[in-house]
């Protein structure tokens, strides 16, 4: 039973509660009374860790924005950096973000950061950038998070292979004795562009061919393969020991548009909620629970549909994007193990 549908009925059996002391006088209405004044209200639960993917949605830092997630039926949340959540807050400061989640009974699974160019050509940018991107490793560790999403890196004009080689380097020297101090993991989601080179499965291997420590991985996501015309699903048999996190969310295309101006046109796909587009997602749910795979799945919303423009700075969502994130939580949760009652 959901949470909202407790409430409802606890709210009809203290009405029925009520009801049945007045009809027993006064002196059972007080009585009913004293017991309501004894017992506690119920208190938010953060969900348990489990052996299973937790669905969580990706979202900017915002008590009313983690209180939605879990009213949602979502199990935690993966926070992108804001002024109000960056390594830059104080402990204290730290400990109110952690307070507001168990307070609403929401967990933080992991953080984003995909604002550093970890291979970038020019020597001192990189040097900042990974100096940078080391206060976002520890930054996940003050939160008690165990994983942290990034991009690969880009060098203009660099083969694929060279580009790998520096990636890996990078890892290998500078992030992989923080992440094991810290015991915590990295990965790269695979969204295609220019400080993001490694959004193909023959990139993807020619990292983890440098890199053994199963500290780094993939933020695995789904559409950007669809739009890619690579099989997301095949990707995913093929990297499923290295997936550890994964962004839900679907891709559409447009055939109509597509045979007009071609892949190098505009308006021929688009990303949506997961259930709206051309994911396979009940075979993709198999290669996760296949790998044992228990980290988030977290519903990234940029569906037109289901959302209203120019709001995104607002402290709490739009109910047009709550719809979205709703109807995501309803169709990813069917494929879902565990109890659904």
């Amino acid at each position: 039973m959901d949470s909202e549908n407790s409430l409802w009925n606890r709210r009809d059996f203290l009405k029925v509660g009520g009801t049945s002391a007045a009809a027993l006088g006064v002196a059972g209405a007080a009585a009913g009374q004293i017991h309501a004044a004894q017992t506690p209200a119920v208190q938010p639960v953060t969900p348990a860790d489990t052996p299973y993917p937790k669905l969580s949605i990706i979202t900017p830092y915002s008590p009313q924005k983690l209180a939605f997630a879990a009213q949602a039926g979502y199990e935690g949340v993966v926070v992108t950096p804001s002024a109000d959540f960056n390594p830059n807050l104080s402990d204290s400061a730290v400990d109110q973000i952690l307070a507001t989640a168990r307070n609403v009974g929401i967990r933080i699974i992991s953080i984003e950061c995909f604002d550093y160019n970890h291979t970038h050509p020019d020597a001192a940018k990189r040097a900042e950038a990974q100096a940078q991107f080391i206060r976002v490793l520890e930054f996940c560790h003050r939160l008690g998070c165990k994983f942290v999403g990034t991009f690969s890196g880009g060098q203009p004009g660099a083969t694929m292979q060279d580009q790998a080689a520096a990636f890996a380097d990078v890892f290998n020297e500078k992030y992989l004795p923080v992440c094991e101090k810290l015991d915590i993991k990295m990965g790269w989601e695979n969204y295609p562009t220019g400080n993001n080179f490694a959004s193909t499965p023959a990139a993807m291997q020619a990292i983890f061919d440098r890199v053994p420590s199963k500290r780094l991985g993939l933020e695995f996501d789904p559409s950007h393969f669809v739009r890619q015309y690579i099989d997301p699903v095949s990707a995913a048999w093929q990297l499923k020991d290295r997936i550890l996190a994964v962004h839900a969310k679907d891709t559409e295309i447009t055939l109509p548009i597509l045979q007009q101006v071609g892949i190098a046109g505009q308006g021929w796909w688009r990303y949506r909620i997961p259930g709206q587009g051309l994911v396979n997602w009940p075979a993709f749910f198999t290669v996760l629970l296949q790998a044992h795979f228990s980290g988030g799945i977290a519903v990234e919303h940029e569906d037109q549909f289901w959302d209203a423009p120019h709001t995104s700075s607002l402290p709490d969502f739009p109910q047009e994007r709550k719809d979205g994130f709703i109807l995501a939580r309803r169709f990813l949760g069917q494929f879902m193990p565990g109890r659904q009652a």
